[in-house]
């Protein structure tokens, strides 16, 4: 994992431990990770040690992970925040050593507001106010995402920056405050690309097909495990080109480009999630294809 944010600090805890036959030690672990973020935004976050890392626990926005250290003295991990779930003002981040040594560190993370615009669309009426006869089916494929996204796999595939999974530009950005058919519905949690029908869709990052399926809102929708609780969802295929259980790498086709779901046209929406909170993933892109 190679990204940088612009605003870094780095946090020096040390803590004294006796280790046995050697006396006393001092071990020093390093946080760094930015010191303001704006809602929505991806960060990443590095943990130096100058002793061997067994396995890390990170709590942050009211989540755990468990991150393995593998006897690195350093590790990278994926975080972030969720226009929809998450809250400006000050978020803690702890991380926590553990092992025979433990240590832990932590800090607070000023979370800015940021001012979205409004998108007014206008889609069948079906799509804006379902009707009665399919809330089960909306209910049932709901806690099926929730039960994929809440998994924090320990392999960590991610590549960053990502690949963009079709050329074409943003069409529809991160946060917009979404109304359907004049009906306030919740904020774009993600990023819809131009895309003509049929144009492969390619897997931004390596990962396993956790979920492939049709779905009521999202239509034939991928989602991949990228590990570490990341993954990134691909909605409004025409068709699907993968199976669960596949394991992919960056740019494989996983799909062909569509509208199906709820969409005003053909386009693809990506979705990435940390932790089951939905962050944007435009910050994380590399340049066009070509460029």
């Amino acid at each position: 994992m190679m990204l940088r944010s612009v605003l870094f600090f780095v946090l020096l805890v040390t803590a004294f431990f006796v280790t046995p036959g050697t006396g006393l030690h001092a071990a020093q672990m390093r946080l760094e990770c930015p010191e303001v973020i704006g809602i929505g935004l991806p960060f990443v976050v590095r943990v130096e040690s100058d002793e061997p890392l067994d396995r890390l626990r990170v709590e942050w926005g009211g989540k755990s992970l468990q991150v393995p250290g593998a006897g690195k003295t350093a590790v990278e991990f994926l975080l972030g925040t969720d226009v929809l779930k998450s809250k400006p003002g000050n978020e803690t981040l702890r991380v926590i050593k553990l092992g025979l040594s433990p240590l832990a560190v932590q800090t607070s993370i000023l979370v800015e507001r940021r001012d979205f615009p409004e998108q007014r669309l206008t889609v069948s009426t079906e799509m804006a106010t379902p009707p009665a006869a399919v809330q089960e089916r909306i209910a049932r494929e709901n806690a099926e995402v929730r039960a994929v996204l809440s998994v924090d796999s320990p392999d960590n595939h991610l590549v960053l920056p990502l690949m963009r999974p079709v050329p074409g530009d943003v069409s529809s950005a991160y946060g917009l405050r979404r109304f359907f058919n004049g009906l306030e519905r919740n904020a774009h949690r993600g990023l819809d690309l131009r895309a003509a029908l049929g144009d492969p869709v390619r897997a931004a990052s390596p990962g396993q097909i956790v979920l492939a399926a049709d779905h009521y809102y999202g239509g034939n929708s991928v989602f991949i495990d990228h590990g570490l609780g990341v993954f990134t969802v691909y909605m409004h295929l025409e068709k699907i080109e993968v199976g669960q259980g596949d394991m992919v790498e960056a740019g494989q086709i996983i799909g062909l480009a569509g509208q199906t779901g709820r969409v005003t046209g053909p386009h693809l929406h990506l979705g990435l999630y940390v932790l089951d909170l939905a962050v944007d993933p435009a910050a994380l892109f590399f340049a066009k294809q070509g460029q």
